[in-house]
């Protein structure tokens, strides 16, 4: 979905008229569904703080849209609601992930089986840019779920930032710089696919075409049966 021009978008600092791209932000869980726990660190918290800052770092350029600013449940129906209300050109979901075993360890961003080429260019931008900002960590890359909340006419994808379940990576998940770091990458990839759907509404091509990069295969999610993210 190519962005919209708009004048004095809500959620964004522009002035006069400029292309700006509507982002609904879904940070994962809330209320009564914590998400994944471990050591008392639940899901829904983290989740939370990472999407403020992608909005924090987004509202300079694009109108943000957050399915909740607080700690309150949503189902999946009411999260892909605030998104068609909004009039969303794309969403993206925040989730840390979670493994029986705790060596599983790294980030993905996941997208529906024949979802299209803009979700999945969607998040191979946001995967780079996590890549960027934490070098040292393990791409597993972008990979393939049946998730209901993707479940919309518009592009998008679900963000699994490293493993609760691993002691090092929960540790990293628990520090502020940390989860602001993880928010500003994702703001970042949102940001360059905004970039590149404006280029190609001109009639462009966008920098990364140019390149010839490519996607990583997509595989199917090792997230356990029965914890399906929210």
């Amino acid at each position: 979905m190519v962005p919209q021009t708009r004048e004095g978008a809500a959620g964004g600092r522009r002035e006069g008229l400029h292309p700006v791209a509507t982002i609904c932000l879904d940070p994962g869980h809330g209320g009564e569904d914590p998400g994944a726990v471990r050591d008392g660190l639940a899901e829904k918290e983290i989740t939370l703080q990472v999407a403020l800052a992608a909005a924090a770092a987004l509202r300079e350029e694009h109108r943000v849209v957050l399915t909740r600013e607080r700690d309150r449940y949503l189902t999946l129906a009411d999260r892909r609601r605030i998104a068609a209300q909004a009039e969303a050109d794309f969403f993206v979901s925040v989730h840390v992930n979670a493994a029986a075993r705790p060596q599983a360890r790294g980030f993905e961003v996941l997208v529906r089986p024949q979802q299209g080429p803009a979700s999945r260019e969607l998040a191979l931008c946001i995967l780079e840019a996590i890549a960027e900002r934490f070098p040292e960590r393990r791409n597993r890359g972008i990979r393939t779920a049946v998730l209901a909340v993707l479940r919309q006419s518009r592009p998008g994808c679900l963000v699994e930032g490293f493993f609760l379940s691993n002691p090092e990576e929960r540790a990293l998940l628990a520090r502020p710089q940390a989860q602001g770091a993880l928010g500003a990458a994702i703001a970042q990839g949102c940001a360059a696919f905004a970039r590149g759907a404006e280029i190609m509404a001109r009639g462009g091509v966008p920098a990364a075409a140019g390149r010839g990069r490519k996607a990583p295969p997509a595989a199917p999610s090792p997230r356990p049966p029965g914890s399906p993210p929210g």
